[in-house]
């Protein structure tokens, strides 16, 4: 059995907690066990991951004191033999788990990346651009979800892509479920533009609403859904009120069935300031959904080949032409076809982990044999 640490899920269902989330439920609970570390009371996901399995450790977050932080890691260390701690960051900003994953010999400790720039403030860009230097130090594998997010956290250090793996099953394009989701919503016979992603500020929901209204004003037939919550929530109804937008935007919240209302969506618009690569994006392209995003977005994001990147700095009514222009005549099934044959599916992301993970173990044990 190896013993795996995992830190990175929050109390946010994001893009970074859902890769977690799908590699867990697919990786052998017979040749892996698998912990959680978080510093938030509650995690995504966890009443699934308990009753699949997983112990999660919950300690106080960093922000309540230093010592008192890595004292905790250290002892939750101390106490368990990992044999691998796994770190999925957006910015190295704070690293101690690994420093200290080190200090206790555990043969591998692996920082992830993913995210392409910075999502914090000044004191966070200092601590992640001195931390860069030192991650070498503590770390023994490097990955990154795209060659963006690699270069924001090694720079030209060799670092290997990790594919987001996604369950193709689920994302697969299917009629009927289009057809009832867009009934509960009353969005039948609409023009219906969708987002996926936390309400943060890196996702740019103040743009994407006002790209909206000039959709609107456009076409009188078209409706927004929102997926996510976060911290900008409030703003942004706040927004679409002052804009007299309450019933043409649906807000759906945090939700479990993200794969069913990518299905009811005719395109995807993403207006980010910045991403690794998005989560979101791949799984509505296994939906053949195409994509309507900002220039800020890594290219490597369009697997289809049939994404639209827009300037940032372009105007809403010049966002809006691209939408209601792009050509719906298209078999959206090939998203999921094109998807697997190029590897993104969850199963071929698994068989890669193992194969990094149990190579990296026998690699730690022959040094020491020769040492």
């Amino acid at each position: 059995m190896i013993n795996i640490l995992i830190e990175g899920m929050t109390d946010n269902k994001g893009g970074k907690e859902t890769y977690i989330m799908n590699l867990f439920r697919h990786l052998d609970k017979k040749k892996y066990s698998i912990a959680f570390v978080s510093y938030d009371d509650h995690i995504a996901y966890e009443e699934i991951l308990l009753n699949e399995g997983a112990k999660i450790i919950h300690i106080p977050p960093r922000c309540r004191g230093v010592f008192q932080y890595r004292r905790a890691i250290n002892q939750v260390l101390k106490n368990n033999s990992f044999d691998v701690v796994w770190a999925h960051k957006t910015t190295l900003s704070s690293c101690e788990i690994l420093d200290i994953a080190k200090k206790n010999n555990i043969p591998v400790r692996i920082v992830h990346s993913h995210s392409s720039s910075n999502m914090g403030g000044k004191f966070t860009y200092l601590m992640h651009n001195i931390n860069k230097h030192l991650i070498y130090c503590w770390a023994n594998e490097y990955l990154a979800c795209s060659h963006s997010a690699s270069e924001w956290f090694y720079g030209k250090h060799l670092s290997k892509i990790m594919v987001n793996g996604i369950d193709l099953e689920k994302f697969k394009y299917n009629l009927e479920i289009r057809e009832k989701i867009r009934k509960e919503l009353n969005i039948e016979n609409k023009f219906v533009i969708g987002h996926v992603g936390r309400f943060g500020i890196e996702k740019n929901h103040k743009k994407l609403i006002n790209i909206f209204k000039s959709c609107k004003d456009q076409n009188s037939d078209v409706k927004l859904i929102l997926c996510g919550d976060g911290e900008e929530r409030k703003n942004i109804e706040l927004q679409i009120r002052q804009l007299d937008l309450q019933n043409d935007v649906i807000l759906l919240g945090s939700i479990d069935n993200v794969h069913e209302i990518l299905q009811a969506m005719d395109i995807l618009v993403m207006p980010s300031l910045f991403e690794g690569l998005p989560f979101a994006l791949l799984e509505a392209q296994a939906s053949g959904l195409k994509c309507v995003v900002s220039d800020s977005v890594s290219r490597e994001s369009d697997v289809m080949g049939w994404n639209q990147f827009v300037p940032l700095s372009s105007n809403d009514s010049v966002w809006a032409s691209v939408i209601l222009k792009e050509n719906m005549n298209y078999e959206r099934f090939e998203g999921y076809r094109e998807m697997k044959k190029r590897g993104f599916d969850i199963g071929d992301s698994v068989i890669s982990v193992e194969q990094l993970i149990e190579g990296k173990l026998k690699e730690v044990v022959v040094k020491k044999k020769e040492k």
